[in-house]
C-alpha cells in the first residue's frame, strides 16, 4: 500500500464513526427510499444493509472481528435475497431473522470495545454511543419482529403495517413516545416491551453519565 493510499485510510478511520453514523440512519429510512424509487424493494434493502455492514465494519480495529461481520453480513444479505424470492419459507424468514440478530449484535459488540478504548471526549466519543442507541432500536425491531413471526396475536397493529412497522415500534418503546398507534398484546410481546423501555433509560442514563464523567476527568487535568 503506498503513501497515498494510507494517508486515505486514515481518513476514512478518522470519521468511520460518521460514516457508519450515517449509513445506519440512511437504514432506518429504506421506507422512504422504496416509496420514491421504482426500482425493486429488493435492491434497495440489500444496498442499504451492505453500506451499514461495510461502515460498521470499518470500526472493528481487529481483522478477525472485520471477517466476522463481513461473513455473516454475507449471509444476511443472501437471507434477505431468498426471502423476497421464497415469500412462503420460514425457514428462510427465521434464517435472516437470526442472521440479522447475530449481525447487529457483532456491530454493538465491536463498538463497545472501541468506545472502551477512547480516552478523551472527542467526536468519536460522541458520535459512537448515538450509533449505539441505532443498534439497539434495530435489534429491538429483529426480536419484535421474531415475536411477531412466531405469534401473529402478538400486536394489535395498524392497517397496512409492514416488517418495518416492528423497527418503528421499537425505536418507539426505547424513546418510552408511546403513540399507542401499535400495542403489545400478549405477555412475550409486552415482556419484550417493557424490557426494551428500561434498557433505553438506562442507556440514555449509563452515556450521559460517562460522558459526563470523561469531560470532568478531561477539564480537570
Amino acid at each position: 500500500m503506498d503513501l497515498k493510499s494510507i494517508n486515505h485510510w486514515k481518513k476514512v478511520t478518522k470519521y468511520k464513526y460518521l460514516i457508519a453514523l450515517v449509513a445506519t440512519f440512511n437504514f432506518l429510512l429504506t421506507p422512504i427510499h422504496i416509496a420514491l424509487s421504482s426500482s425493486n424493494p429488493a435492491y434497495i434493502i440489500v444496498i442499504n444493509y451492505t453500506l451499514v455492514i461495510l461502515s460498521s465494519a470499518i470500526i472493528a480495529s481487529r481483522k478477525r472481528a472485520k471477517l466476522i461481520t463481513y461473513i455473516i453480513g454475507v449471509l444476511t444479505l443472501l437471507a434477505i435475497w431468498l426471502e423476497y424470492s421464497n415469500n412462503d419459507s420460514k425457514s428462510i424468514l427465521i434464517c435472516r431473522l437470526l442472521l440479522s440478530f447475530l449481525l447487529f449484535a457483532c456491530f454493538c459488540i465491536i463498538l463497545i470495545r472501541q468506545l472502551l478504548k477512547i480516552k478523551k471526549v472527542n467526536l468519536q466519543f460522541i458520535l459512537g454511543p448515538l450509533l449505539g442507541f441505532l443498534y439497539l432500536g434495530i435489534i429491538g425491531g429483529i426480536l419484535f419482529e421474531a415475536i411477531h413471526y412466531f405469534d401473529s396475536n402478538s400486536f394489535q397493529l395498524i392497517d397496512g403495517f409492514s416488517g418495518y412497522s416492528f423497527y418503528y415500534f421499537s425505536f418507539i418503546s426505547i424513546t418510552t413516545v408511546g403513540y399507542g398507534d401499535i400495542t403489545p398484546i400478549t405477555a412475550s410481546a409486552q415482556s419484550l416491551t417493557l424490557v426494551m423501555n428500561i434498557i433505553g433509560q438506562f442507556y440514555l442514563a449509563i452515556v450521559i453519565g460517562v460522558f459526563v464523567g470523561k469531560y470532568i476527568n478531561v477539564k480537570s487535568k
